[in-house]
Formats: structure tokens, C-alpha cells, sequence
């Protein structure tokens, strides 16, 4: 697919043939221009991003003539040249414009065939299979990497309303999808599962068990991993209706008398591992390999395993070879060695005949080492044992190894494996055990958390060898806890790293540690018997990224510049690699535990740790591709969500990667690249409305409205976003009129700015005024921008129930709550819940459905927590605090205001705060507090100075608690921040009589 000029249709071709022999590029110079529409683009950086090298020796002409022929062949209003270079105005339609609406338009609160609909059009805007079809990926990744994201999850949103269908025809066309995104993308999960939904769905079970194991085959073999949750609970569906069997094999007892490593210290933190091991060797698996990057522990806990092995049955069950130092290149010559150092007089099948026709002749080949098969001899001389070996530091002989197990499970059915080793080995029925860094306690931790993490509890053994610390956690002060918490989290848990900063803690205190952990490839460790390779985690690392393909380790530096987890998709776009080379890279680098896997829900994620990221860095600094790598990953972020509305994704993305695109914004504002900033800063946006973050969205639009260059439609959606954060409208009449002029193409902006218009007009009292803005938006919502229509449809019934129509007021709440969901098997979104449901309580409270208002209020506040993670809003919590005190439970209501006050999310906008104090005050007032009257006084005068008024219903409650407690307003000198200060004191002072409650509680 690409832009209707560009794409393999007439008008493309007739370029690319025309003008192609000359080596001017057309293509890719109206691609630069098209993916930076509105925005001029200098002759000179046209000539450099599309020519490179070649534009030595060119000069801004050469653009010129190329421009020239493209207005020749496509019009004279495509390309205009302006004082600052030459643009693509920003109204130029093309298809993936197109694409992006349609798939845009689709809502959740639709009927499923009007969806299937909406995405079949979007769909159909396709040409092809790439995005950009023919242009570098320099010139357009970010773009390119957006579309056919976008591409994906349309087509899977596709699928998942057909496999629901009861048409069969709908539901193999789910199938023939979801068969085909496996296909694109063989480690999506998400996919595999629908895939299997919709096998099982045509009767046909053995398929839907097929893709599960061919899901679990990828996985395990490219990432050392077993499939989420999700998958693995549909896998177990299908089982319940499949026959299953086991085999397993018992052997006898050859000893082999080789004595285990003896620890110089104890074990902290592994023992449930060890029994882990333990349980998946007695359970039948006779291969069980403890994967995980270097300085993990791997080598200590096999030693571990191998002391429980032995305790539990007898010391020559169990050998223990190491390979540390061997990097035998092959089979044979490994088997010899291992022969040699365990004292087995090994000889190959045809060595055995030779000697028996020479018997009695000393001819030498009763040697265990000669040019034979030394494999099969070695298997020869294990066949009758029953034996557990481990086998350490396997990645030093990687293939060899696994040729090696192979040939002794096969041919030794009392052998058992246990290796250590930083890769898997790739065997059949090898089972991985990824062994992870200690856990770490929480930031937020309490004291006794801290104390137990393990990785907490391993640093202090370490400091305690030294002299540098009491051995029992429970005797450091919670100072120190604190301190050695940090020093886990900023280290990962990684154990060697631990240990490195407990080697140095005879020169710092315990406090200073955190500072050493800031600088771990620093750490150096000259103990004597230490491994070399352990002597500092730079050592470790260089050791294991060495061993990396040249491809993988550049691929390994880009990744360093993600701050957050990263999907394959964003990795792709930020290594500049194709999806194959991509998945390859990180097929291998998670393979040898370079990166490590967050699963986080059924996606699949990857994380660098800190010492990796810190080392990879370095790595990309010294190639020089540090700032090209970073421009790569803005602009991936500030694409990725470009012209996307408000969702439950979008919310969930930009909250998970929030440092990630914090850093591409610093990044663009660097670089004065206005609108690519303005593209994150509105996607951060939409993350800081969703959760009431308001104090860092306004700091932020700020610094990039004040940004120049700024095209007037990114301008408009800022000015609206900061006045969203602020509640409260700072434009002037004639800037309404710019702002509405400059998103006449841009439904979903112009009915956040009818709704925000809206919003200020009824805080002000202008009921009228308010009306007319909701009207105009839901015009504009019906027509264009369905997923609007609830919450517009929800604030007019505030408005109706404002102007004392009851009976309207009630059948707009009952719309917007039916259209939050499609039937009672879809419940309502995050976003719902939070942007929608409110309105629909505030609605019913004032027109006079207090007991109902509350049993909305406190059920969304209840699904956001359980469903979703997310805490009650401040929003959420005064209305449901209103609705309380209607229902005559002030006490209850007291909890809610509390909330919204000095929550985690609390107010910081004086009509905002000025509500919250009046419904705290007015609760309180039932009870004869002393703070109520202070609490009405200040909050009446915060709604007088920020010209805001409340609505007829809260204002009676408020009027009665004047009545009963008085009212103390501020003195005149004070400013909104002294008031702020004072009812957060108010409302703190004493959190046990006003913390939050639910009705579930009372």
C-alpha cells in the first residue's frame, strides 16, 4: 500500500518508468514529502535524505527538476514551494489517510456487521502488501512500520468479529486471517489464539491443537519460553476433549564417582528454583536446561540442584562436568575429552573389532581417544547407567553439546541432563528453565517487603561476608533497607551485579550504595577465585555479546535507546531492519538472555536490563549511530499513535512506554521538529486526561506551543489538550474561530473542542451556550466520529438535568450507558468507564436519582480498578462523593471528596478544587467537624474567583451545610496556592475519618 501517487497503480508506474533511467527518484522524493505533509522540506535535505552519498556533486536544481516533472505529471497544486523548501499542503488526500479514518471510525459500541463493514473498507484501501511500496526505508519507516501496524490489528479486529459470527463461511475467512498474521508474525500470540478459536469453531480440533504446537514450538525454540496465559488456557480447552499419554523409561545405576563443586557460601534466594528443577526432573524430563544471562546464577543453582539430587537419593547418582574453557568445535572431540576426565576406557564400535582380531597384541587402540566415532563409544559406555549429569557452562561448546545430548538421550535411557548454559541446546524434548534475576521489592514497598525480596536479602549475605553489615535483615534500619532496596532495583537483582557492589562496600556506606549501582560496568572485582569473566559485569557482557552475530549485536546497540519494554514492531522500527532480520535478532539475543522477556499480559514484550542497556549503549555510541538510532525511535513514537482517538490501547501503550515517549518528545524538541513533537505530546496527552495527570501535560504543551514552526492543525489540538488539562478555557473568541477553522478535516479534535467548549460554558452557568456546543459536536460525532457519541450524549444529559428537564436528562443517561456496551457479554472500556460513566452518574444525580447515580459511579470505579489496574479518578470520586451525600451517607461521601483531593490523582484546578472542598465541607458538616465551615469557605471561594458556579442540586447541599457549620471563606490576601495547601491540610489532617469507601463496605 502507498499513497494514491506513489503505489504499484498508473500514476506511479508512469514515474517511476519516466524518470528512472536519469536517476532522478521521483518516488522517493514525493515520499519525503507526503510522510512530512504541511511541513516544508529545504531542497538540500531532500537531496541528502533521498540522495545520501550520491548528492555529492548535485545541487538544489536537481530537486527542482524532479519537483517539476511530478507537477507536469500530477498536478500543479501538489508540490508548493515556499520560502523555507518545497511541501505537500497538508489537505492532500491520499489513500492511507483514507485507511487510517475508516479504521478509526469503527467503535467498539457498534453492531459487529457495521464494523466488519467499516474495516473491509479501510482494509480495501490496500495495494500490495508494504506501506510505501518502493521507497527506502530511511526515507518512510516510521510511517511504513504505523501503517502496516495498524494494518494488522485491523485485520485481527476483523477476525475477531467473524470467528464470534454464526456463519461458517465468516468464520473460515477469521481463520484463513489469523492464519495468515501467524504467518506474517510467527511469535504473535494474540493471533495464534484467534486462529484456534476459529479451527475449533468449524469442528475442527486437530488444526486448532496443530497451531497451538506449532505457537509452542517457535516460542520455545526462538525465545526459550512457553506460551501466556491465554493461549495456554485455550490449549487446555481443546484437551479437555483429547485423549493424552506419557511414556517414560527407567534405567540402571552406573557410577561414575565425579564429586560436585563445594560453594564457599550459601544459596539466598533460590530455593524454590532448585525445587523446581528438581520437580521437572522427577516428573520424566531427562533434559532440563537453566538458561539465562550471564552473572544470573545459572552455574549456582545447577550446583544447588545437584546437592538436593544427591541428599535426596545417592552421591553417585549425580556427576557434574564443566565445560568453561574447552570450545571443542565438535562432537567427537568433546566426547573424548569428557571420556578422558571421567576415566571411561571408551572405543568406538569398529575400534572394539580391530582389537578382538588383535588380542593379545599391544597395538594401542584400547584407547579412549583415537580417531574413531567417540560419540557412539561414549554412548556405548553410558548405555546401562542411571545417572544424572549437570553439565556447566555448555554455551562454550554450544553445538557440540547439543549433538552430544542428542546422541546420549537416545542411547542411554537412564542418563538424565541438567546444563547450564546461556542459550538453550535446541534438542528434541529439551525442556528450558529461564532462570531470572532475583526479584527485587516494589519502590513503593513497606519494610518487611524490602527485608524478604530475595535480591535484598542475597545483598545482604554478600555485605554481612565483608564486615559491612549485620547478617540479619531485621537488624539494618529501614534507612539502610531503603537504600539496599534501590541498589536491587537499579541493578535488576542481577547477582553478580550484587555481589560486585558488596565487594566495594568497604570503601562506602551503606547509603552510598546506590550511587556505586548507578555505575555498574564500573564495578571491578579482584577476589581471588573468581571466574575472569566475573570480575566485572563489562567483562561478562563483552563476553556474551561477542558471541552474538554481527547483525544481532548492531541490532542489540539500537535497542538500547528504548527506556520501557518494546515490542518486535517498535524494534523493527528503531534497528531499521526488516521484520525477518528483526525477529531473527531478537529471536537470538533473547535466546542467550540478552534481552529478556516482559510478560506483561499475553503481548509479547521485550526489556533490556540496566547493565545491558548501559553496555549496549556504549556499543552504539562507539559505531556513531547514536543520533540516527534516536531520530528513529521519535519518530516511531510519534507516529504510532498519530490522528488516533482516545482508546483502552492507546491509554495502556503510552502508559507503558510513558519514558519511552518522554524521550523521544525531548528528543523532537531538540531536534525543532514542531509537529513530530507535537504528535507525542498529544499522545502523552491523551494518557495525562485519561488518569488526571495535569500538572506534567501542561508543562509539556506548553514548551511545545512554544515550539515555531508549528502547523495550525497541531496548534489547534495542543491549545485544546492544555485547556483540557487545565479545565478551564484560556482562548479568546476569535482564536475559538482559528482553532475550529484549523480542524475543519479533523472530526475527533473538533468534538474534544465542542465538548471542552461545552464544559466551560456549563461551569460558567451558560446552559445555553453549552447546548449548542453539544449539538454542533454530536452533528459532527454521528457523521464521523462514532466512538464520541456516548460521552456527548452523556454530558447533554448533565446539561438537560441542569436546566431541570428530568425526564430528558434521564433518557440521554439511559442512551450513553447503552451505548457503552453491545450486549450484557461486552462490558464497557477503560475509557468508558472513566470518561462516559461519570457523566452518566452526574445526570442521574441531578435529576434526582441519587441511589442509581451512586451504584454507576462506584461500579466504574470498582471495574477500573479490578478490570483494568487503573484507580478511581479524581472526577469519578466527587461525583460518587455528591451522589453519597444525596443518599444521605456523608461519612461515605467524606472518603470520595478525600480522594479527589489528595488521591493519587487529585485536582489541581481551582473550580475543580473548589468543588471538591464544597462537597467535603458539606459532608462533614453532618457530623459537626470542625474543618467543615473552613472547608465551605475556602471552596466557595475558589468556585467565586475562578467564575465557576455549581449545579442547582450540589448547591442545595452545600446551602444546607451553611446552615448547620457556617462558612469561613480566606482571607483576602490569600493566593489559590495558600488555598490549595490549606484544604489539602484539611482534608489530610486526620485520612481516618475521611477515607474512601465503597458501598460494598457499608
Amino acid at each position: 500500500m502507498l499513497v494514491r501517487v506513489l503505489g504499484p497503480v498508473r500514476v506511479g508506474d508512469r514515474i517511476e518508468t519516466a524518470v528512472a533511467p536519469r536517476g532522478e527518484r521521483p518516488r522517493d522524493v514525493l515520499a519525503v514529502l507526503v510522510a512530512r505533509r504541511g511541513r516544508p522540506v529545504p531542497a538540500e535535505v531532500i537531496l541528502d535524505l533521498v540522495w545520501g552519498e550520491a548528492a555529492l556533486g548535485l545541487t538544489p536544481a536537481t530537486v527542482h527538476t524532479v519537483v517539476s516533472r511530478l507537477r507536469r505529471q500530477l498536478g500543479e497544486q501538489l508540490v508548493v514551494t515556499t520560502d523555507a523548501g518545497y511541501l505537500v499542503p497538508s489537505e492532500a488526500g491520499i489513500d492511507a489517510d483514507r485507511f487510517a479514518a475508516s479504521v478509526r471510525e469503527t467503535s467498539p459500541g457498534e453492531d459487529p456487521a457495521s464494523r466488519a463493514a467499516r474495516l473491509r473498507e479501510a482494509l480495501g484501501e490496500w495495494w500490495g502488501d508494504t506501506a510505501y511500496s518502493g521507497v527506502p526505508d530511511e526515507l518512510v519507516l516510521a510511517e511504513r512500520v504505523r501503517l502496516e501496524e495498524l494494518r494488522r490489528r485491523a485485520r485481527t479486529e476483523l477476525a475477531e468479529i467473524l470467528v464470534d459470527s454464526t456463519d461458517s463461511e465468516a468464520v473460515a475467512e477469521a481463520l484463513t486471517t489469523s492464519l495468515e498474521l501467524v504467518a506474517e508474525h510467527p511469535l504473535d500470540e494474540s493471533a495464534a489464539v484467534l486462529a484456534m478459536r476459529a479451527a475449533d469453531r468449524l469442528q475442527r480440533p486437530a488444526e486448532a491443537l496443530e497451531i497451538y504446537a506449532g505457537l509452542q514450538r517457535r516460542l520455545r525454540d526462538e525465545l526459550g519460553v512457553d506460551p501466556g496465559p491465554a493461549a495456554a488456557g485455550a490449549h487446555a480447552r481443546l484437551l479437555a476433549r483429547e485423549p493424552t499419554s506419557s511414556v517414560s523409561a527407567a534405567g540402571r545405576r552406573v557410577p561414575l564417582g565425579l564429586r560436585l563443586p563445594a560453594p564457599t557460601s550459601p544459596v539466598v534466594g533460590r530455593e524454590s528454583q532448585t525445587a523446581e528443577v528438581v520437580s521437572l526432573l522427577t516428573d520424566g524430563h531427562r533434559l532440563v536446561t537453566i538458561t539465562g544471562i550471564g552473572g544470573v546464577g545459572k552455574s549456582r543453582l545447577l550446583v544447588e540442584v545437584g546437592a538436593a539430587l544427591t541428599e535426596a537419593t545417592h552421591p553417585a547418582e549425580v556427576t557434574y562436568v564443566s565445560l568453561a574453557g574447552r570450545d571443542e568445535r565438535d562432537a567427537q572431540s568433546l566426547a573424548a575429552g569428557i571420556a578422558m576426565s571421567w576415566g571411561l576406557p571408551v572405543r568406538s564400535p569398529a575400534n572394539r573389532q580391530l582389537a578382538g582380531h588383535e588380542a593379545g597384541h599391544e597395538s594401542g587402540h584400547e584407547s579412549g581417544h583415537d580417531a574413531g566415532d567417540q560419540v557412539a563409544g561414549l554412548v556405548g559406555a553410558l548405555r546401562s547407567a542411571d545417572t544424572t549429569v549437570l553439565v556447566d557452562e555448555a554455551e562454550w561448546a554450544l553445538a557440540p553439546v547439543a549433538e552430544l545430548a542428542a546422541a546420549v538421550l537416545a542411547g542411554c535411557p537412564g542418563i538424565r541432563l541438567v546444563v547450564a548454559s546461556r542459550a538453550p541446546l535446541g534438542v528434541v524434548g529439551e525442556r528450558v528453565f529461564p532462570l531470572a534475576p532475583l526479584a527485587v521489592p516494589a519502590p513503593s514497598a513497606a519494610v518487611e517487603a524490602m527485608r524478604s525480596a530475595p535480591a535484598v536479602r542475597l545483598l545482604v549475605a554478600r555485605l554481612a561476608d565483608r564486615g559491612a553489615a549485620a547478617s540479619d535483615p531485621a537488624a539494618l534500619s529501614s534507612t539502610e533497607l531503603t537504600a539496599l532496596a534501590e541498589v536491587a532495583r537499579r541493578l535488576d537483582g542481577l547477582p553478580l551485579a550484587l555481589e560486585l557492589v558488596a565487594a566495594h562496600a568497604t570503601t562506602a556506606t551503606l547509603p552510598d550504595l546506590p550511587d556505586l549501582a548507578d555505575r555498574p560496568l564500573e564495578l571491578h572485582s579482584r577476589e581471588v577465585g573468581r571466574d575472569p569473566r566475573q570480575q566485572s559485569l563489562r567483562s561478562t557482557l563483552a563476553w556474551s555479546v561477542g558471541r552474538l552475530r554481527p547483525q544481532t549485536r548492531e541490532a542489540l546497540a539500537a535497542l538500547a535507546v528504548f527506556a520501557d519494554p518494546f515490542t518486535p514492531v517498535a524494534a523493527r522500527a528503531v534497528c531499521g531492519l526488516d521484520v525477518a532480520s528483526t525477529s531473527a535478532a531478537l529471536a537470538e539475543l533473547a535466546a542467550h538472555h540478552v534481552v529478556a522477556l516482559d510478560r506483561a499480559g499475553d503481548g509479547l514484550r521485550f526489556r533490556l536490563l540496566h547493565t545491558v542497556r548501559d553496555y549496549a549503549l556504549e556499543l552504539l555510541v562507539t559505531t556513531g549511530r547514536l543520533e540516527r538510532v534516536r531520530h528513529r525511535h521519535a519518530r516511531w513514537f510519534a507516529a504510532v499513535w498519530r490522528d488516533s482517538p482516545l482508546t483502552d490501547e492507546l491509554v495502556e501503550h503510552v502508559g507503558r512506554t510513558h519514558h519511552d515517549h518522554l524521550v523521544a518528545l525531548e528528543h523532537l524538541l531538540a531536534q525543532r521538529d514542531a509537529d513530530a513533537a507535537a504528535d507525542v505530546c498529544l499522545a502523552l496527552g491523551r494518557r495525562w486526561l485519561f488518569v488526571e495527570a495535569h500538572g506534567p501535560g501542561l508543562r509539556w504543551t506548553a514548551e511545545v506551543l512554544a515550539t515555531p514552526a508549528l502547523c495550525a492543525q497541531q496548534w489547534a489540538r495542543l491549545r485544546i489538550l492544555r485547556a483540557a488539562l487545565a479545565q478551564q478555557i484560556d482562548w479568546s473568541p476569535d482564536e475559538h474561530t482559528l482553532i475550529a477553522a484549523a480542524l475543519h478535516d479533523d472530526p475527533d479534535w473538533t468534538c474534544q473542542l465542542r465538548l471542552m467548549s461545552a464544559i466551560a460554558s456549563y461551569d460558567g452557568g451558560e446552559i445555553a451556550a453549552a447546548r449548542t456546543h453539544l449539538d454542533e459536536g454530536l452533528d459532527v460525532a454521528r457523521a464521523r466520529a462514532p466512538h464520541h457519541v456516548a460521552e456527548l450524549v452523556a454530558t447533554r444529559a448533565v446539561v438537560d438535568a441542569a436546566e431541570g428537564l428530568a425526564e430528558q436528562a434521564l433518557a440521554g443517561a439511559r442512551e450513553a450507558q447503552a451505548r457503552t456496551s453491545v450486549d450484557s457479554a461486552q462490558r464497557a472500556s477503560a475509557v468508558e468507564l472513566l470518561t462516559v460513566l461519570p457523566k452518566v452518574g452526574v445526570a442521574l444525580l441531578d435529576a434526582g436519582r441519587p441511589q442509581e447515580a451512586y451504584d454507576v459511579l462506584d461500579a466504574a470505579a470498582r471495574q477500573a480498578a479490578e478490570r483494568f489496574g487503573i484507580a478511581a479518578t479524581a472526577t469519578v470520586a466527587v461525583n460518587a462523593g455528591w451522589a453519597a451525600l444525596a443518599t444521605g451517607r456523608p461519612d461515605l461521601a467524606s472518603g470520595w471528596f478525600a480522594r479527589a483531593l489528595v488521591g493519587p490523582q487529585a485536582f489541581v484546578a481551582p473550580a475543580a478544587i473548589g468543588e471538591a472542598a464544597s462537597g467535603a465541607g458539606a459532608a462533614l458538616a453532618g457530623t459537626r467537624h470542625p474543618a467543615a465551615a473552613e472547608l465551605l469557605g475556602i471552596g466557595q471561594w475558589l468556585l467565586n474567583a475562578s467564575g465557576s458556579v455549581l449545579a442547582p442540586s450540589l448547591a442545595r447541599h452545600v446551602a444546607a451545610a451553611v446552615e448547620i457549620a457556617g462558612s469561613t471563606p480566606p482571607p483576602p490576601s490569600w493566593s489559590a496556592e495558600l488555598a490549595f495547601a490549606r484544604v489539602v491540610q484539611l482534608v489530610g489532617k486526620d485520612r481516618s475519618e475521611v477515607r474512601p469507601q465503597t458501598a460494598r463496605a457499608q
